[in-house]
């Protein structure tokens, strides 16, 4: 390369480490910015968290860098000199026209990728240096249990990078040792250099050492569940032969430096063979899990386990009281699958959750969303969850009503700058949440971080504002945390967003290993909630249980980010939701062999019924168990919500109280001949016949199931059609939950529509309501009587 091109190759890579320090620095700074902009609590918190990431992260990045330099730079002055060596003139040496610094280059690009994700341990980290415990030893190897959320994760990454350097560099040595010569075969045998032999034995030393640790390792592998549950006394045959294992590691780590002192090389050759002949057989040995599932003692434990990991404490008490069924049957009529287009326009919608709203004096079940038509600014509309209009269509509430209305209304007003999801991923405007672009230099940094060119020019009082999805700003606000899908909470002027922080572990020990939101773990438990605030954009997290050691621990490392459970606003404690995502989870450990539930429904996913009369403005989830290969549902988890903290009550179904698993009940519905001439209708008339999701709810009687059934047009509207319930071995199906009802006791008979004069009597009744609502000079009810008429008696819509 001539000067020239040096100058321009140089000048290249300089601009290039200038840019791309530039935008991490720029990244780095506006993160903080972002975070000031939130809270004084979150900008402690993160700053501090970040800094101690970017710390570990570089101190990683340069043992990693170090190790490789220092290796190759050393392999590469004893095999390729730039001089052969006066005892051997023959020797090969480094090239001319290749610079030494390329070698160097290369150790850096190679510890650069290999040295990367340190920033990753920082929890297991902060958690061994905080010193959490839980107080509960572990049943086979006598730790607390906390060890295995702190101490044993790090271990592990840092066992694992250092076995990942350790045969990396060896492989790099070896290969420059090779290159030079100096390590060869002569007359069939291996031939080493004494330049090349002392940095290999030592390079194989720490290459055993490490593989002896991974050994070590593994009584807190076998006793967090990896090799599947195990009674005591495999474990302690297994531990002995990884104590086997980690003592033959060392041994050939011993033989690989003595081997530098001159031993023969057959002898540490020799211990190297018996160590990873160690390590295959001890991974070979077949395991006996199913003498450890029978065991009673081994159940008990692991119930005790899965109790601390999963939040079960309790779950096999008492059973809860339960409604009496009647023909007010409070059920939800509604899935998320056919509520994006119900409204049949072009608006969009987000963010669709189940809550309650206060409406006449009573709470009233309700699904939310952030509608967004185009050129105007969002609103809360608030869909009835219990009720439909007279056409099946869905009713909407208005903040102050008593009673819902056909009519797409909005139920609270946003701002077009408010946090919700779907929202754009920018904001600039002067009354976006988000940095103050008061200064050039903030513009600069802001601009380059969000490569938004606009943040230069904007005027005088704009902000900017960036992850206004309250997801997002929860995840990046607390990431130690797994949350669920926010709940939009409306109580009294406030709007926010609520979720439940789950931590999660996937080495927990002797717990169940369950799959969930795509992975492998064996701890979900609840401990925090999270809360952000609609009109701001401001974020507050609270710890749900005082009594929770591993959430108190993380309060005490995000110190002053999370608030004491007594702090949490007392609206915030009413009419809230259980977790569908939570009560998964710990349906998922029940199925393991320690509860000998059963098997989990999938076919009738965790469900939210409307209103359980035993939690009065309260949600409730149930998950349904069917046991070994039959299709009966044997066993219901209930998951509450109340003002005094979670109830989960596991309520084993006798047969008397049975009931058949979705699957079976859509078949027996669909049989229906009332079912099948509805959905010919609708498909006759243009449009599709969707069913909802089997849901199930206990009551005095036994245990309900039911689904809802809707016409959806080819616009996307939705209208309820019928209701298909079973309580044991009866089953019925109607246009209504009353109807249903009926059927089921056989007092009626099913119909496809409603005569002549069902509709009559009906307008005959709006009537005399719109008629009583003028009389009082009502206006409001007048005008909703006179919208449920229309939508009884105007023209069918083309389905």
């Amino acid at each position: 390369m001539t000067g020239r091109g040096r100058r321009i190759a140089v000048t290249l890579v300089v601009l290039a480490a200038v840019l791309s320090v530039g935008r991490w620095g720029s990244t780095f700074l506006a993160e903080r910015l972002w975070e000031a902009s939130v809270s004084e609590n979150v900008a402690v918190a993160g700053a501090r968290r970040a800094l101690l990431g970017l710390g570990l992260d570089l101190l990683v990045l340069l043992v990693s860098i170090g190790w490789f330099v220092a290796n190759f730079t050393i392999a590469a002055r004893a095999a390729l000199p730039d001089l052969p060596p006066p005892e051997r003139e023959d020797a090969r040496v480094w090239p001319a026209q290749v610079p030494r610094w390329s070698l160097t280059v290369l150790a850096v690009v190679v510890g650069a990728l290999l040295g990367t994700g340190g920033a990753g341990w920082l929890d297991h980290l902060l958690l061994t240096l905080d010193g959490v415990r839980l107080g509960l030893p572990d049943r086979l190897l006598g730790a607390d249990l906390a060890a295995f959320v702190r101490d044993f994760p790090l271990s592990l990454e840092v066992q694992s990078r250092a076995a990942l350097l350790a045969g990396v560099g060896l492989a790099g040595v070896v290969l420059l040792h090779v290159t030079g010569g100096t390590l060869r075969r002569v007359h069939r045998r291996l031939w080493v250099s004494p330049r090349a032999r002392g940095h290999l034995a030592l390079l194989l030393a720490v290459l055993a050492l490490a593989l002896a640790w991974g050994a070590a390792l593994e009584p807190f592998r076998l006793a967090a569940g990896f090799r599947g549950p195990l009674l005591p006394s495999e474990f302690l045959l297994r531990t002995l032969v990884a104590e086997v294992e980690a003592g033959l590691g060392a041994a050939a780590a011993v033989l690989s430096f003595l081997w530098w002192l001159k031993l023969r090389g057959i002898a540490a050759f020799g211990g190297w063979l018996l160590f990873l002949a160690g390590l295959l057989v001890g991974r070979l040995l077949p395991l006996h899990n199913d003498a450890a599932t029978g065991d009673p003692g081994w159940q008990a434990s692991a119930r005790g386990i899965d109790s601390v990991a999963f939040g079960l404490g309790g779950a096999e008490g008492p059973a809860p009281t339960v409604r009496t069924l009647g023909a007010a049957l409070p059920l939800s009529l509604w899935d998320e699958s056919v509520l994006q287009g119900v409204a049949g326009d072009s608006a969009a919608s987000s963010g669709l959750n189940r809550g309650w709203i206060v409406a006449g004096g009573l709470q009233r079940p309700v699904w939310f969303a952030v509608r967004e038509a185009r050129g105007q600014s969002p609103k809360v509309v608030a869909l009835s969850d219990d009720r439909v209009a007279p056409s099946g269509g869905p009713l909407y509430w208005t903040e102050g009503d008593s009673t819902p209305s056909p009519e797409v209304r909005g139920y609270r007003e946003l701002s077009p700058h408010s946090i919700r999801p779907g929202a754009r991923s920018v904001d600039l405007a002067p009354m976006a949440h988000g940095v103050a672009l008061d200064g050039w230099g903030k513009r600069l940094v802001v601009a380059w971080a969000m490569q938004v060119p606009g943040a230069l020019t904007a005027p005088a009082g704009t902000r900017i504002g960036w992850r206004l999805d309250p997801a997002v700003r929860l995840r990046v606000v607390a990431p130690f945390a797994r949350w669920t899908e926010p709940r939009l909470r409306v109580s009294g002027s406030r709007t926010v967003w609520e979720s439940d922080g789950l931590l999660t572990s996937p080495v927990f020990p002797a717990s169940a290993r369950v799959a969930w939101n795509g992975e492998q773990v064996s701890m979900v438990r609840p401990a925090f909630i999270g809360v952000v605030d609609v009109a701001t954009g401001g974020v507050r997290l609270f710890r749900r249980d005082a009594g929770d050691s591993l959430a108190m621990a993380w309060a005490r490392i995000a110190a002053p980010l999370i608030e004491a459970p007594a702090a949490i606003p007392s609206d915030l404690r009413l009419a809230d939701s259980y977790p569908e995502e939570l009560l998964l989870a710990q349906a998922s450990a029940l199925e393991s062999p320690a509860w000998r539930v059963g098997r989990l429904d999938r076919g009738a996913a965790a469900a939210a019924p409307s209103a359980p009369s035993a939690n009065p403005g309260g949600g409730e989830a149930v998950a349904a168990f069917t046991i070994d290969t039959t299709r009966i549902i044997r066993a219901l988890l209930l998951g509450r919500r109340t003002p005094y903290g979670d109830s989960l009550n596991l309520v084993r179904l006798d047969s008397v109280r049975a009931i058949s698993n979705g699957a079976l009940l859509q078949h027996h519905w669909g049989e229906f001949p009332f079912l099948v001439a509805l959905r010919d209708s609708i498909r006759a008339s243009g449009g599709n016949p969707e069913l909802g999701r089997v849901r199930f709810l206990l009551a005095q009687e036994g245990a309900m199931g039911y689904q809802p059934e809707w016409a959806v047009s080819p616009s996307g509207r939705a209208e309820l059609v019928s209701v298909s319930i079973a309580l044991g071995a009866k089953h019925g199906a109607g246009r209504t939950p009353a109807e249903a009802w009926m059927n089921l006791r056989g007092e009626t008979a099913p119909r496809a529509g409603g005569t002549a004069a069902e509709v009559l009597e009906k307008a005959r009744r709006w009537m005399q309501h719109a008629d009583s609502a003028l009389k009082r000079g009502d206006l409001e009810e007048l005008g909703k009587a006179l919208a449920n008429l229309r939508e009884l008696l105007g023209p069918p819509r083309n389905k």
